[in-house]
């Protein structure tokens, strides 16, 4: 069971977070909505680079894999000549 020095730090931090979603809140209400659009699209953008990405690593990881299987092969040929 936790102590009450732990519940305050929890609470506390509880509360920062809602206020900061607060605050982000309030930010979205000025912004023009060209403004809005540019920071979604921004964020869309950076999914996907982050999709390709994760792909690229992917594929590079199963390109690694196949030179690997070949040398191993190659070797076993070799070694028995």
């Amino acid at each position: 069971m936790l102590s009450a020095k732990y519940n305050i730090i929890m609470k506390i931090n509880s509360m920062a977070k809602k206020l900061g979603s607060l605050g982000g809140q309030a930010r979205a209400k000025k912004l023009l909505p060209e403004r809005k659009k540019e920071i979604a699209s921004m964020g869309g953008q950076a999914r996907a680079f982050s999709l390709l990405a994760a792909k690229r690593i992917k594929l590079n990881f199963a390109y690694v894999n196949t030179i690997d299987a070949l040398r191993s092969a190659y070797e076993k040929q070799n070694q028995s000549h």
